[in-house]
């Protein structure tokens, strides 16, 4: 948590969280890039190998 000192604005990321009844919020879509990230890898690893012809 940090507050602006000029303006007293409160910056809490829990706050959200709180509000919304979801204290998941910030560790979701973490994971949902973890997961996309990880079977990307899988996928490109998976792919046969590229053959460029005419070069």
């Amino acid at each position: 948590m940090r507050a602006d000192k000029p303006s007293g604005i409160v910056n809490d990321p829990n706050d959200w969280a709180r509000e919304v009844g979801n204290p998941r919020y910030i560790l979701d879509p973490i994971q949902r890039v973890t997961t996309v990230s990880v079977e990307t890898v899988r996928l490109v690893h998976a792919l046969p190998p590229l053959r460029i012809v005419g070069l």
